[in-house]
């Protein structure tokens, strides 16, 4: 049996997932099967141990006589990590086993809700985990106030790095002997350069992680104060505002409504996506829908991003989504679109037109 590989510091948890949803797509397959469990570690110990132990007693006798020694010790696996003791702060744990030819055990803890589901299989159940990465991806949050600015990098629903900028004090710095107009205009001054710090230090920082989201909280002043000094590089970045302002130290309301506001843009982009997969369908343009259509233009490599729905059926999920992982495609997860389900629930945006590419047309036909 292979070590026991976790996800390490959340500064590295998106990263470290592409790369374990990678692995775990392409293992092998073989006569055992792989236990995949997914734990809302909100919910008691005791009610996860149990409704872990009612599934794999139903599960085990669906499975070939042969493969169930093999199903047992993968069990023996899970219910040993799930009996771990667990940080506070981590809320959601997959737990992936296997034993014997090409042994599997992976743990991946997160500080984000998991709904609680257990599957045995050939494969690897993946889906969620790319649900996961596909709606808790990272952002940044800007705490602004009258003196302080809080930059904070949000990953999987935790900071993985925080920066604070302070303004200075004019009149600690030049003393006293400051009239009341030199003082105004020399705290405008400061303010100015206060902002154009804060913006670089978020330039830098989005630019070095890769970042692609913006969001401002702090007071309704402060916020506009704040937005109308960004360069039109950030600006088009901010996908949202949180009107609300800090409360001392302690940051969580704030951070909660962030996470709220990002996923809900998230939701936008994914409404954004479908619908132009929708108007290519429309036109008989770069788009084919379909489960048949969307693997055959997958392995052809010509597609360009895979729309799914999560309300496809698990086989067909699970094959489309490994599929389009192998090929480092590009997975928008939806929910709830019925022009979407009305056209099988997933579909695939094109490089290339199929007419231009022989022998493609006929199998997506």
């Amino acid at each position: 049996m292979t070590a026991t590989d976790t996800i390490p510091h959340p500064a590295n948890s998106m990263r470290h997932l592409r790369r374990h949803i990678s692995a775990l797509a392409t293992l092998p397959e073989t006569e055992a099967p792989v236990i995949s469990t997914y734990f809302d570690l909100r919910t008691p110990v005791e009610s996860l141990r149990a409704s872990f132990e009612a599934w794999s007693t139903a599960a085990r006798n669906t499975l070939p006589k042969a493969a169930r020694p093999m199903f047992d010790l993968a069990k023996a696996e899970v219910r040993a990590l799930l009996k771990q003791h667990w940080p506070e702060e981590i809320q959601g744990l997959a737990i992936f086993a296997r034993c014997g030819e090409h042994s599997l055990l992976m743990a991946l803890p997160f500080q984000a809700n998991l709904e609680t589901h257990f599957d045995a299989s050939p494969r690897p159940a993946i889906f969620p985990l790319v649900q996961l990465k596909d709606r808790f991806n990272r952002f940044v949050l800007v705490i602004c106030t009258e003196e302080t600015g809080r930059i904070m990098e949000m990953t999987l629903g935790a900071v993985t790095e925080e920066i604070l900028t302070t303004r200075p004090d004019p009149g600690a710095r030049l003393g006293r002997q400051l009239s009341r107009e030199h003082y105004h205009h020399r705290r405008e001054e400061d303010t100015r350069r206060f902002l154009r710090d804060q913006i670089q230090i978020i330039t830098n920082l989005m630019a070095r992680r890769g970042l692609n989201h913006l969001i401002l909280a702090g007071h309704p002043r402060h916020v506009a104060q704040f937005r109308d000094q960004l360069p039109k590089h950030l600006e088009s970045r901010v996908v949202g505002s949180v009107f609300h302002a800090p409360n001392g130290r302690d940051h969580s309301p704030l951070l909660d409504q962030a996470i709220a506001t990002f996923v809900e843009a998230e939701q936008d982009e994914s409404r954004s996506t479908v619908e132009r997969l929708h108007e290519q369908v429309r036109r008989n343009g770069l788009a084919v829908v379909g489960i048949h259509a969307c693997s055959a233009v997958i392995h052809a490599g010509v597609a360009s991003q895979l729309v799914i729905s999560e309300e496809l059926p698990h086989p067909d999920r699970e094959e489309l989504v490994r599929l389009a992982t192998v090929h480092d495609l590009p997975i928008e997860v939806c929910e709830g679109d019925e022009l979407l389900q009305g056209h099988g629930g997933v579909g695939c945006l094109l490089r290339y037109r199929m007419e231009y590419i022989p022998g493609l047309s006929g199998q997506v036909a």
